[in-house]
C-alpha cells in the first residue's frame, strides 16, 4: 500500500515574477473519506487559480470534524485548508491552521514552505527565510521549491548573493524549470545596473 506522500501539485501561476510571490504546496490525502479528498482536490485547484471559496472550506471542515482522519491525513487537511484560505486572503485563519499543523508533524518541511508564503506575501521577509531554511532542513519531496522561495524572499530582502545562492541550488535541483534561471539572469542584470 502507498504511504502518505507529501506532493507539490502545482505552482501558483498568478503574478510569478511578483517578488512577493511563492509557490505553494498541498498535500495528499490517502485516508479519510470524500471530505477529506474533496479539500484537497479544492486546495490544488486553489494553487492553480489563486481563489477559493466557502464551500471548498466547508469541505475541510467536515474532513475536520467528521473524516476519522490519521494524524498525517489531518495535517494534510489543515495544509489544504490553509492553502484555501491564503487563496480567499484571510491569512490569519490560515497561520491558524498551518500553526495547527505544525503541531501535528513539526518533521513535515512542506507545512514551512506555506507558512514560509504567508510571511513572504506579508513581506515579512526575515521571518520568510527561517521558515523556507527549515523546510529544507527537514524532508520534502522538491527542496527546489523551497530554495526558489527562500530567493525571493531574499531577494526582497537585499540579500543579493544569498538570493543568486538559492536560485541556483533551485537550477541546480530541477534543471528542467526555467523560472529560476530567469528570476536569477534578473537579478544579475539588475545588480549589474545598480553597480554602474
Amino acid at each position: 500500500m502507498i504511504s502518505l506522500r507529501f506532493i507539490l501539485s502545482a505552482l501558483l501561476p498568478v503574478l510569478i515574477f511578483s517578488p512577493i510571490t511563492g509557490n505553494t504546496q498541498s498535500m495528499s490525502v490517502i485516508g479519510g473519506g470524500s471530505y477529506a479528498r474533496n479539500c484537497y482536490m479544492a486546495s490544488t485547484l486553489a494553487i492553480q487559480m489563486n481563489s477559493s471559496s466557502r464551500e471548498d472550506i466547508q469541505e475541510c471542515d467536515q474532513a475536520v470534524l467528521h473524516g476519522r482522519l490519521t494524524r498525517k491525513d489531518l495535517l494534510a487537511t489543515y495544509v489544504n485548508r490553509g492553502i484555501l484560505y491564503g487563496a480567499m486572503e484571510d491569512y490569519q485563519k490560515a497561520l491558524k491552521d498551518y500553526r495547527t499543523a505544525i503541531e501535528l508533524g513539526p518533521e513535515t518541511g512542506e507545512v514551512y514552505v506555506n507558512l514560509g508564503n504567508l510571511y513572504l506575501m506579508g513581506k515579512k521577509y526575515d521571518v520568510a527565510i527561517q521558515q523556507y531554511t527549515t523546510a529544507i532542513e527537514l524532508t520534502l519531496t522538491k527542496n527546489h521549491i523551497a530554495h526558489f522561495n527562500r530567493a525571493m524572499a531574499y531577494e526582497n530582502n537585499k540579500e543579493f548573493d544569498n538570493a543568486a545562492a538559492d536560485y541556483r541550488r533551485a537550477i541546480e535541483l530541477s534543471p528542467e524549470w526555467v523560472l529560476p534561471q530567469l528570476r536569477l539572469e534578473r537579478l544579475i542584470r539588475n545588480t549589474q545596473q545598480e553597480q554602474t
